[in-house]
């Protein structure tokens, strides 16, 4: 999926290829790669709710597996909508009211650039495979390698007869979602203010209630709206934090699930944080350190690389499923340079794991040990693996050229008012980022002339 968006604050126009294990989006403050990010994840969030197919749901419950024909107009026509509904719903993305969003967004358009033959021939040679609940039901989407047919098999045992009616209206949109989105299965996101959310989610959902309970007086009298209704059409936040809000207030049910990746989530523990995060009975996050496993920390008592990674492992042990799409806004955020190292390191294993990234970062340290992953790729060459093994790199921290899209978001010109997103090219070597580079050049300039001024007076 190749989408276009255009008018985007101050982003002019920009296009970013999804089906890239790695998009790493770079760029000085308030050049728009978090709404970038944010419209990416309205997009792919949208799971849209169509019609739904009685007799494949019925003949899938009777015979278990079943193998159908795909229908690619009208898997193109609920692209299209997706993409409607994005631009529709701009506002909500953002935690805006209609009217500023109107004012904001008024020339805001998104598109996918990728022809419908295109994108059919790319379904049709495509080998997929994707896993869900799909009404509480387990429900499994296979298809082979040029074929234009798609095979569903019910995984659970038994089928719950409360769920059947659900999942004859729900299923259609499983089977369309899966296919329109590929190679991605679902989005999940970390926006900036992921260490503040599982702080303060508590005290959010208390001051909510707080408000719901005012407002049920006027609910009661005029009876025309659901307070529910008023709560959760609420623009007081972006899409991104709200969702991170709603799965911090419901920690002790996302629990209770373990996903493909917990042992993986485990590894992550033992290596970077020397400890283990864990939930309580009542939702909240603590840590349990390797050297004191009887103490138990809330997660506000613990160091700034526990609170930056301790959603992430959550969400690895409890809700990620196989090339879901993580969207990470500045992963270095409160991190010494020598975590920033390590999460370059940890981000590369996501993606060598089966995920897909989209990551913005002002990191150096990030964007240095990106180029290293991409020059240890180059495994034919002895002296890199040498130098591989001196360090003690490993093979799945590797990132392949091919896996890899660096975009730039920078003004044009010193007078410009819009920004342009260009695709930086990537080779052996890796690549360059002269935003970050300029500084960089800069600062050592002024130190050396600093340096020479105070040593042997003035430098001419």
């Amino acid at each position: 999926m190749k989408v276009k968006v255009s008018n985007l604050g101050a982003i002019g126009e920009g296009t970013i290829d999804l089906s890239k294990k790695i998009n790493l989006l770079c760029g000085q403050n308030g050049t728009g790669k978090t709404y970038f990010s944010y419209v990416i994840y309205g997009l792919l969030r949208n799971k849209l709710h169509i019609k739904g197919n009685s007799v494949i749901a019925d003949k899938l419950i009777d015979e278990r597996s079943i193998t159908i024909d795909i229908d690619f107009p009208a898997l193109l026509s609920y692209k299209k909508e997706m993409l409607k509904n994005t631009k529709e719903e701009i506002d909500t993305i953002f935690g805006i009211g209609v009217d500023v969003g109107e004012k904001l967004f008024s020339e805001f358009t998104i598109e996918d650039i990728e022809g419908g033959d295109d994108f059919k021939q790319r379904i049709i040679s495509a080998s997929i495979v994707n896993k869900a609940k799909v009404q509480g039901i387990g429900v499994a989407l296979s298809k082979k390698e040029n074929e234009a047919k798609i095979t569903l098999t019910i995984t659970d045992e038994s089928i719950p007869s409360d769920a059947i009616q659900g999942f004859r209206l729900l299923l259609n949109s499983f089977i369309f979602y899966t296919l329109a989105v590929y190679p991605i299965s679902g989005v999940d996101v970390f926006p900036v203010e992921r260490n503040s959310i599982y702080t303060f989610s508590k005290e959010l959902s208390i001051r909510k209630q707080e408000a719901m309970d005012n407002l049920q007086l006027l609910v009661d009298k005029e009876k025309k709206i659901s307070k529910f209704d008023i709560f959760f059409n609420s623009k007081r936040y972006p899409l991104p934090v709200k969702d991170g809000l709603m799965v911090a207030e419901d920690l002790a049910e996302v629990k209770k699930t373990k996903s493909e990746f917990y042992e993986f989530a485990e590894d992550l523990e033992a290596e970077l944080l020397h400890g283990k995060v864990q939930i309580s009975n009542d939702g909240e996050i603590q840590f349990r350190p390797d050297k004191s496993s009887r103490t138990l920390l809330p997660i506000q008592m613990t160091a700034s690389i526990i609170k930056t990674l301790s959603s992430l492992v959550v969400y690895l042990k409890h809700i990620a499923n196989y090339n879901d799409l993580i969207i990470i806004d500045e992963p270095e955020i409160n991190l010494h340079p020598s975590n920033q190292i390590i999460i370059a390191k940890l981000l590369a294993r996501l993606a060598n794991k089966g995920f897909r990234l989209l990551i913005s970062t002002h990191s150096d340290y990030i964007v240095r040990e990106f180029n290293n992953l991409v020059i240890l790729s180059q495994k034919d060459n002895a002296s890199v693996v040498k130098v591989a093994k001196e360090y003690e790199y490993k093979e799945d921290e590797y990132i392949r050229i091919e896996d890899l899209s660096v975009y730039s978001f920078a003004y044009k010109n010193k007078r410009s008012k819009q920004i342009v997103v260009s695709e930086i090219p990537i080779d052996e070597t890796g690549f360059e980022v002269k935003t970050m580079d300029e500084v960089i050049d800069k600062q050592n300039n002024i130190s050396e002339t600093l340096y020479y001024s105070l040593k042997y007076g003035e430098v001419k």
